[in-house]
């Protein structure tokens, strides 16, 4: 890191003027409720006294990891664990950056405070303010099951691209396959302020884009899915979309893998190529030899082998198993495949926060609808930096 970088690491970490003199007020607050006029002697005190404790609370930002609480709850972390709160902001705040980005339009503003990266994955944290009096009212809450889309409404003529390091979109490796944004819980719905996390997967898994210096996010049009109307409704106009630097640090492990899972509809189905692990997310391929050449004597015979090969990775078949015989579930990831070639990549969320180090030694178990394999994870290790 140059000079250049650490003063602006600095001048992040430095609390603007109105914390300043709140802090400085708080420490005076008391001598203001005596009579009498304090020393000069006890005035400089009090001023060293807020000085250091100024420079106290940078240096601890600027040493201690920090994950936003909303984040982890994304996550299922338990914030009344404080272990499990500790784990996984050790686990994760390599892959996390802190930001103070804001967007204003319309009279509204969007502060955007963080982003969290791995391989597969990112997730932006922010939020979003209209004017007082506004009632930022997104609909009725989802029945159990159903997520209806909130947030910012965008549309197709706004997409998220990854960009290089001169700011330009990366082209076809800079598109993602999958991005949405989500309305967190909110206490009070009709008031003028909103939570969000944005959730983006790269686009069938594109490797190319880890080396991406930054993210272009579109927040455009706040609204929600009218259940009733089965239509978009916008809720407040505006455009606040930006552009994010990403995170360089990999957090993620990985083992090479060449394994026979079984067969389905006469064609042999194998796992190769590199499986990625990270405290979130888990990651491989799986092929069809037969490319997507589907046997049959009817057309529709051909469509039912087809469907049952696009839908074959199901992740309540999957399973993550320590040495010492610890599981870990995975929930639904953002999986995808070359339509034309017979193979599909299969990207899992792992239920919890999860160090990567506990599955070395241990396995993957797959049953699936073409047999069911267990799979080494001997050799997994951290990504070389």
């Amino acid at each position: 890191m140059d000079r250049h970088e650490l003063k602006r690491m600095f001048d992040g970490l430095t609390p603007a003027p109105e914390r300043e003199r709140e802090l400085l007020r708080q420490l005076l607050q008391d001598n203001a409720r005596r009579n009498g006029p304090m020393k000069k002697w006890k005035l400089t005190v009090m001023a060293v006294a807020a000085a250091a404790l100024l420079v106290t609370a940078a240096a601890a930002a600027a040493v201690l990891p920090w994950i936003d609480q909303r984040m982890l709850g994304q996550l299922d972390v338990d914030s009344e664990n404080s272990q499990a709160v500790a784990e996984a902001v050790d686990l994760l705040y390599p892959g996390a950056v802190a930001l103070d980005i804001v967007r204003e339009d319309n009279g509204a503003t969007l502060h955007v405070t963080q982003i969290l990266r791995d391989r597969y994955q990112v997730m932006i944290l922010a939020d979003f303010t209209a004017p007082e009096g506004t009632q930022l009212y997104l609909g009725e809450p989802d029945p159990p099951g159903i997520s209806n889309a909130k947030g910012f409404l965008n549309g197709a003529a706004y997409a998220a691209e990854f960009l290089d390091g001169a700011g330009k979109p990366l082209g076809r490796d800079g598109m993602v396959g999958f991005y949405c944004w989500d309305v967190l819980e909110d206490d009070d719905p009709m008031d003028n302020h909103l939570s969000l996390i944005f959730t983006l997967a790269p686009q069938q898994g594109e490797d190319g884009v880890w080396d991406a210096a930054a993210l272009r996010v579109p927040a455009v049009n706040m609204g929600y899915w009218d259940r009733e109307q089965e239509k978009m409704v916008s809720a407040y106009p505006g455009d606040w979309s930006f552009d994010v630097p990403l995170p360089q640090k990999d957090i993620g492990w990985v083992v090479q893998v060449e394994q026979v899972l079984g067969e389905l509809d006469g064609a042999e189905i194998t796992t190769r190529g590199e499986l990625y692990l990270s405290p979130i997310t888990l990651k491989f391929d799986h092929l069809r030899d037969a490319g997507v050449e589907f046997l049959g004597d009817t057309a529709q015979e051909q469509e039912r082998a087809a469907s049952r090969w696009y839908s074959l990775a199901k992740a309540e078949g999957v399973a993550l198993t320590g040495p010492d015989g610890t599981e870990v579930g995975v929930g639904y990831g953002n999986g995808s495949g070359g339509f034309g070639e017979g193979w599909w990549r299969d990207v899992f969320q792992l239920k919890q926060v999860t160090d990567p180090a506990r599955l070395q030694g241990g396995t993957l178990t797959l049953d699936w609808a073409c047999g069911k394999t267990v799979i080494s994870l001997d050799g997994l290790a951290p990504v070389e930096p």
